[in-house]
């Protein structure tokens, strides 16, 4: 029988994913429109003119309804094409509707006054204008113009065309009207204008953001596209006439014109009550404004106060801390003098006096050991007789080294 081996693979370790140093907390939409915000600081004043290309707009977007689901993206080009450049065709089958642009305001209106209640595949089709991604912006101070409009604005999306509204003397109304390329940015405008409180100069009184409504349709409703429905007859069983008076036509369509007055006075009377506190907010406004500036600038004169207080402080302070400062350097200096303790003396005249008493008693023992020689020579020998020249007796001579210490002197 053969041997069975069998090798088992070892798995490589597999790379460790690097963290990141530091985690980071995803930027929200609100932190890029404030980031936004905080490069568009004042003073804002002579701002550069904005062009508009003005070609295939928001505004130029047409809503196709009522379409067959066979219809497909070339069909749309081809009944389209002729009246202009088209772009943006956008088909949903299952609900039977479609979108197209078209290059200019002039050609779409064409198309559609021409196209309206044709067919298309066996179909009715019905052409209308399409609520583009456009917000209505109120309560704008007459020194907004569309460039500042634009500024404003552009913090929350790409923005297509916008204006200020004028009125027949050519003045602000007040309002304006910003086109967005996407309406995400539309309903963000909306939203946080909506939320918070947006100013757009340096008036406090914050902008008002609705959803824009198209305006009235020229083209109105023509009678083959009305739907026949029951209403439809009932309604048009009677013709155009006038109420009798005392009939019972008469009574509630009287009733109807008192309703209708009643809210057209109440209308009158609630506008001039907005406008009154608006005025009066405004006064108070001012007031507060001119208390604020008025309590900041007082602030600042204290606090202006205080720095010159602390600074004369500092100036009267130096000389008086040089002085200081000098004399702890003199007294630092003389107490490095050197001044030798009165110990010291002490121990060194101590140290002569062992010397000395040291340095005596071995001259003595030098001394009495060349005595202890002589008086062994003369014992054991026959003492020599020394005689010098003259034959005089000298006496035998002894040498006794000493060394002498080098003693300490004060």
């Amino acid at each position: 029988m053969e041997a069975c081996s069998s090798t088992t693979s070892i798995p490589k370790n597999k790379p460790r994913s690097r963290k990141p140093d530091g985690f980071r907390t995803p930027r929200t939409e609100l932190d890029m429109i404030n980031e936004k915000l905080r490069s568009l600081q004042g003073p804002l004043i002579d701002l550069q003119p904005i062009r508009y290309e003005g070609k295939f707009l928001g505004r130029f977007r047409l809503y196709i309804g009522n379409i067959s689901n066979s219809v497909t993206k070339e069909d749309i080009e081809g009944i389209f094409k002729q009246f202009g450049e088209v772009t943006d065709v956008f088909i949903q089958s299952n609900k039977n509707f479609a979108f197209v642009r078209m290059d200019y305001y002039q050609n779409a209106l064409k198309a559609k006054q021409q196209l309206n209640g044709s067919i298309l595949k066996d179909r009715k089709i019905y052409i209308v204008f399409s609520p583009n991604a456009s917000i209505h912006v109120k309560h704008l101070s007459p020194s907004v113009t569309n460039e500042l409009l634009h500024l404003a604005f552009s913090v929350f999306g790409e923005i297509e065309y916008c204006f200020v509204v004028t009125d027949k003397r050519g003045k602000s109304a007040g309002e304006g009207v910003v086109d967005f390329v996407r309406k995400s940015s539309a309903i963000a405008a909306k939203k946080y204008c909506t939320d918070r409180m947006f100013f757009v100069t340096s008036s406090l009184k914050p902008v008002e953001v609705e959803e824009y409504t198209l305006p009235p349709d020229v083209d109105g409703i023509p009678e083959e596209t009305m739907r026949k429905s029951l209403s439809y007859y009932e309604e048009r069983e009677l013709g155009p006439r006038f109420a009798v008076p005392g009939s019972f036509e008469y009574e509630y369509a009287q009733r109807f014109k008192e309703l209708w007055q009643n809210y057209n006075l109440k209308y009158v009377r609630l506008k001039a009550d907005q406008e009154s506190e608006e005025r009066k907010l405004e006064i108070d406004l001012m007031r507060a404004r001119y208390d604020h500036e008025t309590e900041r600038l007082k602030d600042m004169i204290r606090q202006r106060e205080l720095e010159k207080e602390r600074y004369c402080q500092k100036l009267d302070e130096g000389p008086r801390q040089s002085q200081r400062m000098e004399s702890n350097l003199m007294e630092d200096v003389s107490k490095l003098e050197f001044k030798p303790p009165d110990n010291l003396f002490m121990q060194a005249s101590q140290l002569n006096d062992l010397l000395d008493s040291e340095e005596r008693e071995i001259q003595e023992q030098q001394w009495r050991l060349a005595e202890f020689r002589s008086d062994y020579e003369v014992s054991s020998y026959q003492q020599e007789q020394y005689y010098d020249h003259k034959n005089r007796r000298k006496a035998p001579e002894v040498v006794v080294h000493s060394q002498k210490r080098q003693r300490f002197s004060k």
